[in-house]
């Protein structure tokens, strides 16, 4: 599902979740469902790998959540910043339109359990939200953290993150090992 999956809007995830009655809102982080696989799969470690690939642009309209999925999501320290496309107005909706790009990515990110006893365990979706691909090094590296603090509070350690070899992504993992990089306000060994 996940190569599929990253090949298709939010809109297609929305359906397709909604067919095994699972519902994913654009930006909104699903740890309770992580807590909730975690409980029925019997895991405490993980992998969280993220990507982001190109999609059609295209705006669409969920009925169920009254949003529109298609505009890039801000980050704020590289947390998506959900919930930014809700309107009961045609004009604001209009001035989206008018004033505002379409997304040019699919950002996803999922959580793979690592169980000896069953290497070929099934991922988990945990997000996934459309962006416009204007983020440094140093938001992948706020969001991991912020992503690693959350699932804990969820009896899940994500031990390792994996993505594709994009320059920010690879400078961030550079900075939380202290591979020829180093940040001085930010102590990542205590995590």
């Amino acid at each position: 599902m996940c190569n599929s999956l990253l090949n298709h809007c939010t809109s297609w995830v929305d359906e397709t979740l909604g067919k095994t009655g699972t519902c994913i809102e654009e930006g909104i982080f699903r740890y309770n469902i992580l807590q909730n696989h975690q409980k029925s799969v019997g895991y405490d470690i993980a992998v969280c790998s993220e990507d982001a690939n190109a999609v059609i642009k295209k705006v669409s309209y969920n009925s169920t959540t009254n949003k529109f999925s298609g505009f890039p999501i801000s980050l704020k320290h590289g947390i998506p910043c959900s919930r930014q496309f809700e309107t009961d107005s045609f004009d604001e909706l209009k001035s989206c339109f008018e004033n505002k790009d379409k997304t040019y990515y699919l950002n996803v990110h999922m959580v793979k359990p690592l169980i000896a006893s069953n290497p070929y365990s099934s991922p988990l979706l945990l997000v996934a939200y459309g962006i416009n691909n204007n983020f440094k090094a140093i938001d992948v590296l706020n969001r991991w953290i912020w992503m690693f603090e959350n699932a804990r509070q969820f009896n899940v350690r994500i031990v390792a993150f994996a993505t594709d070899c994009d320059p920010r992504y690879l400078l961030a993992m550079r900075l939380a090992t202290g591979f020829f990089g180093r940040i001085n306000n930010m102590s990542i060994c205590d995590r």
